[in-house]
């Protein structure tokens, strides 16, 4: 084998000038060539479709010894890639789930009634406006990045004769995972040939991705600006997207282009152009066989393998400390930490990394290094307290009675918010007894900031509580610190029967949250 396989090899003028069997591959000791990045390329071509060393495919590699050049011919069995449509059946489920999260994502954008049902998340599965408005928002954008991303890949790799699949979309379902998919990726089926092409193949994916976010991101800025819906005062708790310095840059471009005329929500679109950077961040970092590793490899060689563990320990440190004055601790980088150790830290060379890079390449890989610093998002998802809060206290939630009994009991409502106060804080009872009727007396509010009890008496009462009778609801004016002490009521019917029942006080601010407390009426005569 090793005297056909010199044969061949000296057939494309390659000059051996010794030659051994190791066990495990052929190694020919050669004369360096004049064009040596070329030369090899043709042989690496040659093997491919080779046909006189058996059903054996043979794969060439190049290293240095020395001032030795080996040529190593590796047996490798060929694989059978059978014909498929698993990557359609990957794409057209990929559509779906992103959909679905796309769907969830515009119920919540535009204030549907849909989430406030049981089971929202399925119900928007038969719901075909919210369903299409998923898909033309979020998943359309989303899939167009992420398709960009791969069919970079894709081209850099036919573009250097290797030997590749179509991408693999990764479905999830959004109650898992909230956009829907966790990716894509191709397969390359052969060893990388040499420096110039790990270099192509690891950055035209993130590039052409971010080719694609950055006009879908400020489509959606124009889009947050038309549909104009209005950031609620108060949502309560909330998840936060976090930024990066490109996404802000462009946010500042749109408002040069387009000034907001408020603060409103933002546009799913946005989220899509979002996501889309995120991913260009997560593939850049120069780890293991990530793009950013193909990168790392080719510009670095063997020293990039440490830039993995360096990668690894500061996910590991902003999981527990964040990036202080950028933003809070993300405990999903640890989650990608060990991602990044299992699938494995170490980049294998390419076949022949002896060639040089050229000036062009370097510098494409410094400016990739500069798009994963400026599209890093230091805390992607950040919960922020509501500034809003209320405290409500009472002495009795539970009232055993027989019919034609009346019982009491006090309610104590507290602004424990950080905000200063909340106009027209309204108090009902959502809930309606047979046979039983509930009310509520305010008996006097307690000014923290004057040190003043204000009741019924004073002057200035009507400027915290109002009464309206048509809709059987109070209302309180509450600065933060302040609170508002109360009265409740509850009298059955005199020789009538009543069923155990709840009844809930509902109190809802102007910020549209809305906080309750349930009370719990039990029939005695039972």
């Amino acid at each position: 084998m090793s005297k056909s396989i010199q044969k061949f090899i000296e057939g494309l003028n390659w000059k051996v000038e010794d030659s051994k069997w190791d066990g495990n591959a052929h190694l020919f000791f050669v004369k360096e060539p004049e064009n040596l990045e070329d030369k090899f390329e043709e042989l690496r071509l040659a093997l491919k479709v080779a046909t006189t060393f058996g059903a054996g495919r043979l794969f060439p590699m190049l290293r240095r010894t020395g001032n030795e050049l080996i040529l190593v011919i590796l047996p490798q069995p060929s694989f059978d890639y059978y014909e498929s449509r698993i990557n359609l059946y990957l794409l057209l489920a990929t559509f779906f789930t992103t959909t679905w999260a796309g769907a969830m994502w515009w119920a919540s954008y535009d204030d549907s009634s849909i989430i406030e049902m049981n089971w929202w998340w399925l119900r928007i599965l038969i719901s075909p406006q919210i369903f299409f408005m998923g898909f033309l928002t979020f998943s359309l954008p989303l899939m167009l990045i992420l398709g960009a991303h791969e069919m970079g890949h894709y081209y850099y790799a036919k573009k250097h004769n290797l030997d590749a699949s179509l991408p693999f979309f990764l479905p999830m379902p959004p109650m898992i995972f909230p956009f829907g998919t966790m990716g894509a990726f191709i397969s390359i089926r052969e060893p990388i040939p040499n420096r110039k092409a790990l270099l192509d193949v690891g950055a035209s994916g993130p590039i052409a991705g971010l080719l694609v976010a950055i006009p879908v991101t400020l489509l959606g800025f124009w889009l947050t600006e038309f549909y104009a819906r209005s950031v609620p005062v108060d949502s309560g708790d909330s998840l936060f997207l976090g930024s990066s310095f490109f996404f802000e840059l462009l946010f500042s471009i749109s408002e040069n282009l387009n000034p907001s005329s408020g603060d409103y929500l933002s546009h799913p679109v946005v989220l899509a152009g979002w996501t889309g950077f995120f991913v260009t961040a997560l593939n850049l970092m120069p780890a293991g066989q990530l793009d950013g590793g193909h990168i790392a490899r080719s510009l670095l060689g063997p020293k990039a393998n440490i830039l993995s563990f360096v990668v690894i320990i500061s996910l590991i440190f902003m999981t527990f400390y964040g990036i202080p004055g950028f933003g809070p601790p993300y405990m999903g980088w640890a989650i990608y930490a060990l991602l990044i150790y299992f699938l494995g830290t170490y980049h294998p060379p390419p076949s022949e990394e002896i060639s040089s890079l050229g000036s062009p390449r370097i510098f494409v890989g410094l400016v990739t290094g500069l798009i994963l610093f400026t599209t890093f998002t230091p805390s992607p998802i950040f919960t922020v307290d509501s500034p809003f809060s209320l405290d409500i206290d009472s002495d009795e939630s539970d009232f055993y009675q027989y019919s034609g009994e009346t019982n009491l009991t006090s309610i104590r409502i507290l602004n424990s918010g950080q905000e200063d106060g909340w106009e027209n804080l309204s108090l009902s009872f959502n809930n309606n007894i047979d046979n039983a009727t509930v009310s509520i007396a305010v008996d006097f509010i307690n000014l923290s900031s004057e040190s003043q009890i204000i009741n019924e008496t004073s002057d200035n009462f009507k400027q915290y509580v109002f009464y309206d009778s048509e809709t059987n609801s109070t209302f309180l004016n509450l600065s933060s610190g302040d609170s508002a002490n109360l009265t409740l009521t509850i009298t059955t019917l005199e020789n009538s029967s009543f069923e155990d029942s709840t009844f809930v006080l509902s109190i809802k601010s102007r910020t549209e949250d809305v906080y309750s407390s349930t009370f719990y009426l039990y029939n005695r005569d039972k």
